[in-house]
């Protein structure tokens, strides 16, 4: 027969087919008595065996080392003491100027 849903209309000759699909004249049950799941999940007896939720971690936002000097010493120990001898030779370049002009 034809269904619509869950309603389903059986003809006569589906009735006479089971009969030749299940022998033993026991036809397959539904493994669930109560099919509201929501309900049986949020049951007080349900939750209090399950494990609490676990929270959910963001993944962490990738750092431009070239750009963050925090993130470039993690990665390179050596980019602290080089940048403050680049710092430390454009401040003396920079004296140097001035007192040539």
């Amino acid at each position: 027969g034809g269904h619509l849903g869950r309603f389903c209309i059986w003809t006569e000759t589906a009735f006479k087919a089971l009969g030749e699909i299940y022998p033993s004249n026991t036809l397959p049950r539904d493994m669930m008595k109560n099919a509201d799941l929501t309900r049986i999940i949020n049951s007080d007896e349900i939750q209090r065996v399950v494990r609490p939720a676990k929270e959910q971690r963001r993944p962490a936002i990738k750092k431009n080392p070239l750009k963050n000097i925090n993130v470039m010493v993690r990665l390179n120990p050596y980019a602290k003491i080089a940048k403050r001898a680049a710092t430390l030779a454009l401040l003396k370049r920079a004296k140097a100027r001035a007192v040539a002009s």
